[in-house]
């Protein structure tokens, strides 16, 4: 099964209904709800769920394919269960296409695709592992162990040739060289590091820190740390806006995001999110255009959506248990 590769223009704007703004996307978001095995397509145009399908166990993270027609759902584990597949889905019409048995590796959860390829990169936790797989031939292309334990998120960076995972267990982050599937490097980070994004220009990796409670900034190339931001809570997600101006970063226990200005490195704005009904945030992710920022609320089965010219809530999407992982797709739901 052939990825399909063409283009299809974006409208995002602003219009009036009812006397309410609503966001004009003719887009879809998918999100992952890990609570219940199932992954969610939202109409943006409506900002309603149009369908709620099956996936395999504890849907975490997710990835779209370079031309936005299809998204890949790992199966990562909860109690009673170790995922050791991939999931892909059609974004028009929510449908399954194709389950990838990636076995022997287990509990995939960090996943993104790899440029232009038909090749994504995943963490695959329990094995300790970082594995390429070939989504066209539906198997496992590469691998490398990290053999560190908790190897949870990864980012890309923008030439896709470089992978940078965090291993939670180890406080340790790995550079791992895409092409040869070596690691280059092990660094030291502090207590628990997860949630990790690279700047679109490639010059800053951000590393969060969960038990430190800190976001250390490094270097990619020389993996050298060059700064450190205190936040003082537990910071899940870090996620750079598309202009890298901004860096938005998710308050996992207060319900909360946080705004960080990249240059001051000094908060620029605070996001409430439990007064809009929505706790747990633990996922983030910006429009491609960046005029959107989406935080998935897993205690609440939420999705908010925040207007980045304000940096206000504009509307909150109804999902599943769990909702976490985020995709983004210029692609319309037909049914």
């Amino acid at each position: 099964m052939s990825v399909k590769r063409f283009l299809i223009s974006t409208t995002s704007a602003l219009c009036l209904v009812a006397g309410s703004a609503i966001s004009a996307h003719a887009a879809t978001l998918i999100v992952g709800n890990k609570f219940a095995g199932t992954v969610s397509f939202v109409d943006l145009d409506t900002g309603k769920e149009i369908n709620r399908v099956e996936t395999g166990g504890s849907p975490h993270e997710m990835v779209l394919s370079p031309d936005g027609s299809q998204v890949v759902v790992v199966s990562y584990l909860e109690e009673g269960y170790i995922g050791q597949e991939l999931n892909l889905f059609d974004v028009a019409s929510a449908k399954h296409m194709q389950t990838i048995d990636i076995s022997p590796y287990m509990a995939p959860h960090g996943i993104a695709w790899l440029g232009d390829s038909n090749e994504v990169i995943v963490t695959t936790e329990e094995t300790r592992d970082v594995i390429k797989v070939d989504i066209e031939k539906g198997e496992v292309a590469g691998n490398v162990s990290t053999k560190l334990i908790g190897s949870h998120l990864l980012a890309l960076s923008p030439d896709a040739q470089t992978a940078y995972v965090t291993s939670r267990g180890s406080d340790k982050v790995s550079v791992v060289d895409v092409q040869t599937m070596e690691i280059t490097h092990n660094v030291d980070t502090d207590r628990g590091p997860e949630g990790v994004d690279i700047s679109p220009d490639g010059k800053e990796l951000w590393v969060a820190n969960n038990q430190s409670q800190n976001i250390i900034i490094y270097d990619p190339q020389s993996m050298t740390r060059v700064d450190e931001i205190d936040a003082g809570f537990l910071p899940i997600r870090v996620q750079f806006h598309p202009d890298a101006r901004y860096v938005a970063v998710a308050d996992l226990r207060g319900d909360r995001i946080v705004i960080y200005d990249r240059e001051t490195r000094k908060p620029h704005q605070e996001i409430d999110l439990a007064s809009h009904g929505a706790k747990g945030p633990a996922s983030l992710l910006f429009s491609p255009d960046g005029n959107y920022l989406f935080a998935g609320a897993q205690e609440s089965g939420l999705v908010v959506e925040i207007d980045t010219s304000s940096w206000t809530v504009n509307r909150v999407f109804e999902a599943g248990p769990g909702a976490d992982g985020l995709a983004f797709s210029d692609v319309k739901l037909i049914g």
